[in-house]
């Protein structure tokens, strides 16, 4: 895995998706379809900067909004004292004008499977930094809703920065897994064993897994190579052009480093990060 693609991790998400539907669609059975879904999320108060900064933006900040009169424009419709406080008596404070910004709002994307039937079985979700981070409790609602209507959930997180979507505990992926703080998982949960959970260890100096996605029973599973995604994500997102000289957040630790610094070197990709 590249770390430094969380640079750009909204792009490298949605190529990912994309490469997803189109590894599926032509490895499914004929009763099967790879359909990519989307839906918009209000970014929470906790979240980092993994998406588009806000803008300013000149327009009339009533713009779509009702007016609330300041004292100076409403003098010449209201009597003085309605302009007075109620609860000193005094003058009211002038209404701000607020300064207007626009922002873009995080967009949630999936893949679902469903059958020629209009039933959905198996859901692939590529974890964002809000699914990690602001938006944890709702995205795990959300896996807790497909569980108990009987769809099959696949989890890839390739992600270092907040907290895991793997349902096990530091202390059970320690004694599984040994020290697990540069790895990332990949997951399967199917429908009929909720309590059963397939796991994939992704150590960040090893390639990537070609992993199970599950069907409805007893319909064989398809494969979907995870490392092929992360590639073609590289070469059509040309993401040596990344700024490698930029740490790391969290900073990997020293064996790790070393290996990343060894692999920038080999590729001619610029400053080390970890001189």
């Amino acid at each position: 895995m590249n770390p430094f693609m969380e640079q750009r991790w909204s792009d490298a998400h949605l190529r990912m998706i994309s490469g997803s539907l189109e590894e599926l669609g032509v490895t499914l059975p004929e009763a099967y379809s790879a359909i990519g879904q989307e839906h918009v999320s209000v970014q929470g108060s906790g979240a980092t900067g993994y998406y588009p900064d806000v803008a300013v933006v000149e327009e009339t900040w009533r713009h779509g909004i009702p007016s609330v009169w300041t004292p100076e424009e409403a003098g010449a419709l209201e009597s003085e004292s309605k302009l007075r406080s109620p609860w000193t008596g005094g003058a009211r404070a002038p209404v701000r004008m607020p300064r207007i910004v626009r922002r873009e709002l995080p967009k949630e994307r999936w893949v679902e499977i469903r059958h020629d039937d209009g039933t959905l079985v198996t859901v692939i979700e590529i974890a964002s930094p809000a699914n990690r981070g602001s938006r944890r409790l709702e995205y795990l609602t959300k896996r807790a809703d497909y569980l108990a209507a009987g769809v099959n959930v696949v989890e890839i997180d390739l992600l270092r920065g907040g907290k895991r979507l793997l349902d096990m505990t530091e202390e059970q992926l320690r004694a599984e897994f040994g020290p697990a703080e540069e790895t990332y998982f990949v997951s399967a949960t199917r429908s009929f064993d909720p309590d059963r959970l397939e796991v994939y260890a992704c150590p960040l100096r090893e390639p990537l897994p070609c992993i199970h996605i599950p069907l409805r029973y007893p319909d064989l599973d398809v494969p979907l190579d995870i490392q092929l995604l992360v590639n073609r994500c590289y070469e059509t997102g040309r993401y040596w052009k990344l700024d490698y000289a930029a740490p790391l957040v969290p900073p990997p630790n020293d064996e790790d480093a070393q290996w990343i610094a060894e692999r920038l070197r080999e590729a001619g990709l610029g400053a080390d990060p970890y001189p």
